[in-house]
């Protein structure tokens, strides 16, 4: 797998983490009393007890910045990442230059390779004409 996609999965289950522990909060939080005006009516009957809601929390927030380091590393290891623009184009010139060098000895040798094999071709087709000629000569 590639560090784009390894980057990617890694985005995606950190968005997971997020909402799975927003979904948390929301369904397992205790009411609090923000005002003596505004009493809680309807306390939360889904609520987790107190110890186990901060030990969650506490969990989830661990899984949160596990998983943010592990992209922050993913980042680090990015081709190009440490460069600045004009590095990157520099060093993808230089590339670009070297492939095209590459290329340009791959076609002398391909047009070398032509030329030989229209040679012994021209070779094979002289050969034939001979053993042709040879054999059809009238017996006298």
């Amino acid at each position: 797998m590639d560090r784009v996609t390894q980057l990617q999965d890694a985005i995606d289950q950190l968005s997971r983490i997020f909402v799975n522990s927003i979904h948390y909060v929301h369904s397992k939080a205790n009411m609090k009393e923000l005002s003596p005006s505004l009493p809680v009516v309807a306390p939360n009957m889904q609520a987790d007890p107190p110890e186990v809601f901060s030990q969650n929390l506490q969990e989830l927030v661990s899984d949160i910045v596990r998983k943010t380091k592990e992209v922050d590393a993913l980042i680090d290891v990015l081709p190009g990442i440490r460069h600045s623009e004009q590095e990157q184009a520099g060093v993808e010139i230089t590339i670009l230059g070297e492939l095209e060098r590459e290329n340009a000895r791959a076609n002398e040798a391909y047009l070398a390779a032509a030329d030989r094999a229209r040679t012994l071709l021209e070779q094979l087709n002289s050969a034939i004409k001979t053993i042709a000629d040879d054999q059809c000569v009238p017996a006298s």
